[in-house]
């Protein structure tokens, strides 16, 4: 995180040197950093906070699922200097049609 935080602080120094109003690939490039930056902000603080291993989220400090505490959804809202602050949300142990069964969750092993 430290990492994140420090290429936060050199966001500002980004700018978008071509003008052009036709496939700008310097402002795309620009949009897609800011977004993979939020993205991996959100994860990894989400992460973080998630004292747990499940599925592709591995962690070797707690390599067990935890689902009494931990099956939840993470809801991150990111602000404009990389600061996340996180809520949770529930599982819906339902689906919406009586067509199809609830899958209960199970630890994946490969």
């Amino acid at each position: 995180m430290d990492k994140i935080h420090e290429i936060w602080g050199g966001v500002g120094d980004i700018s978008v040197a071509d003008s052009s109003l036709i496939w700008n690939s310097d402002l795309m490039e620009a949009l897609e950093f800011e977004n993979l930056l939020a993205n991996a902000t959100a994860t990894l603080e989400s992460g973080l906070a998630r004292h747990e291993s499940r599925g592709a989220h591995a962690r070797d400090d707690f390599p067990d699922r935890d689902d009494k505490e931990w099956l939840k959804h993470s809801v991150s809202w990111l602000d404009e200097k990389g600061g996340v602050k996180l809520t949770y949300r529930p599982v819906h142990m339902k689906t919406l049609t009586d067509e199809v069964e609830v899958f209960p969750p199970k630890k994946r092993v490969y």
